[in-house]
């Protein structure tokens, strides 16, 4: 009667399986998963760590899709919940970000080819900015192949010129001034900057799962910034998952 009753007790807590490819699709914002949720299709909800994970298929693919929370101790939380518990094999950040490079504009997307956290400060040590005690490169590389289908896809949604491929720095802080931003983009050479993609980077490069971050420019991250994210933040979100959903189409 006990062994019974722990079967149907693991059973009751165990997990989904999962299909051979798996792909962990994050946004940091509810406001940044909600336009793919409805089209999850054959959708399971499970719920770890008060975090909530849609299962199903997006375009004829498997996929996890859930909301991290904002900031990067919940994006590297969530990413790792996404590789050890569900088993994802490839990673997809979707969302909104602030424009470092100052020839971008609100509605243009950028591709990551690198991230790096720009708020890790070892220069006291003689450490450049940005590099992580033990390690010895300060950026994630994302993966090409996720990012030539997500630049496809970004063309395909919004025109070449709309489209950027470059660096993504994050921090915890919202970026809302001119002379942080400048710096930003000085140091790393960044094109944009966020609060969630180097952690997801840095969790994914451990595990060795390629990833690859999409971000739809929603500000200029300068004093106005506050009030052009507030305005635009949907219209930017919905634009990164279209996104998305048009790079799952190509995926292999």
């Amino acid at each position: 009667m006990f062994k019974k009753s722990l079967v149907f007790i693991l059973a009751a807590f165990s997990l989904p399986t999962f299909a051979a490819s798996t792909i962990g699709i994050v946004g940091a914002m509810g406001v940044e998963v909600e336009a793919l949720l409805p089209k999850i299709q054959n959708q399971q909800i499970k719920k770890v760590a008060n975090h909530t994970f849609y299962i199903g298929e997006l375009e004829g693919k498997s996929v996890v899709v859930t909301q991290s929370g904002v900031g990067k101790v919940n994006a590297a939380m969530t990413t790792t919940l996404l590789i050890e518990s569900f088993g994802v094999n490839q990673l997809i950040f979707t969302g909104i970000a602030g424009a470092s490079d100052p020839k971008l504009d609100p509605l243009d997307v950028v591709i990551s080819t690198r991230t790096v956290h720009h708020d890790v400060d070892l220069t006291a040590f003689n450490k450049p900015k940005g590099l992580l005690p033990d390690y010895q490169e300060r950026y994630f590389y994302a993966d090409k192949a996720l990012q030539n289908y997500a630049y496809e896809a970004a063309v395909e949604t919004l025109g070449k010129e709309s489209v950027f491929r470059g660096i993504i720095a994050s921090g915890d802080q919202f970026i809302a001034s001119k002379v942080k931003v400048t710096g930003i983009y000085q140091e790393f050479n960044a094109m944009a900057v966020e609060m969630e993609g180097a952690a997801l980077g840095q969790v994914a490069t451990a595990f060795k799962v390629p990833y690859v971050v999409i971000r739809t420019i929603s500000d200029k991250a300068d004093g106005s910034a506050d009030v052009v994210y507030s305005e635009l933040k949907k219209a930017t979100a919905d634009n990164s998952a279209t996104i998305t959903l048009n790079m799952l189409k190509r995926m292999q």
